[in-house]
């Protein structure tokens, strides 16, 4: 018998959208994938993966790529743990074709980045 494969993805808890500002609420599956290994003692969710998740969420909901072309700023001030609950907003600045996002955690920045493409 195959056990389900670990979840890729955080479960959406609430979103909602507000002058241009996207925020969704999420929470880290304890059993997501990408804890395996990062670090076996100490499971933390990568930076890369933070970023790849506002890209995949932004695109659907600001109607913006899912890849970048390079990335102008990137913070990370806090660890993100199996189980942790947070906010995630988008914003799509269109003139400058830049994705701003942050995580917060009890309302402290977690992580935050401007990512940049080129319009096609």
């Amino acid at each position: 018998m195959s056990s389900a494969p670990s979840p890729t993805h955080p479960v959406l808890l609430a979103e909602h959208q507000q002058d241009g500002r996207h925020t969704l609420s999420l929470q880290l599956p304890l059993d997501l994938q990408y804890f395996e290994g990062h670090f076996p003692q100490l499971p933390v969710l990568p930076g890369l993966v933070q970023v790849a998740w506002a890209l995949e969420l932004a695109a659907p909901r600001l109607g913006t790529p899912t890849h970048c072309r390079r990335m102008e700023m990137l913070k990370f001030q806090q660890l993100l743990r199996p189980g942790d609950r947070v906010e995630l907003t988008l914003m799509y600045e269109a003139a400058r074709h830049r994705l701003h996002f942050t995580y917060q955690r009890d309302g402290a920045d977690v992580s935050s980045g401007r990512l940049v493409w080129e319009a096609t």
